[in-house]
């Protein structure tokens, strides 16, 4: 009993925990009691791989989103909001993505990135900034879409290709019934 209270126990939190990417945080931490999703949003500029001098910004801190391997809540549109309200926790004026892959059926179904939050020491630039236009919001709506359908496509493709071939080779060495049909049968005995 004991046993399977705890297996109930761990398989829930499991579930709980694993259905959102994780997050790695360097250089702060979100407020006690608070996730991402309680913080407000602000707009924010997102660049890759932006070329700055360490005289001309802030590092504030920085961000890691991760494949917990039970990850589903993931996409690329849901770990840029979450880049986006901690950004706006720290003040940054810049999200500057440094490394980023897109979902794939064959590594990970989870867009992951990392980033910097940049704070700039010029106030006249911070007017001036603009994200990219790759993470315009459209943009990232469209392309979370996009890989999320053909992750879906390949998935089905990859069951439906199992089932036709567990079909396939059910047939192929399934036992012959008609084996017998050449052997003689022993006539009855007449009483």
């Amino acid at each position: 009993m004991k046993i399977t209270l705890m297996m109930v126990l761990c398989g829930t939190a499991l579930l709980l925990s694993g259905c959102a990417a994780g997050i790695s945080r360097t250089g702060y931490q979100l407020p006690a009691g608070q996730t991402s999703k309680d913080l407000p949003k602000h707009p924010i500029a997102i660049q890759c791989n932006a070329k700055y001098g360490t005289n001309d910004v802030v590092l504030l801190g920085s961000i890691h989103d991760y494949d917990t391997g039970f990850s589903t809540d993931c996409d690329e549109v849901y770990v840029l909001d979450i880049f986006c309200r901690e950004g706006s926790l720290l003040g940054a004026d810049l999200i500057n993505i440094t490394e980023e892959k897109q979902p794939s059926p064959w590594t990970s179904t989870c867009y992951r990135a990392k980033a910097q939050f940049l704070h700039l020491n010029d106030r006249e630039k911070v007017k001036t900034l603009v994200s990219d236009a790759k993470y315009a919001p459209q943009a990232i709506i469209d392309r979370a879409a996009k890989y999320s359908t053909r992750n879906k496509e390949v998935l089905a493709g990859a069951v439906g290709g199992g089932l036709l071939g567990a079909i396939i080779v059910s047939a192929v060495t399934a036992p012959d019934d008609h084996s017998n049909t050449n052997s003689v049968t022993p006539a009855k005995k007449r009483p």
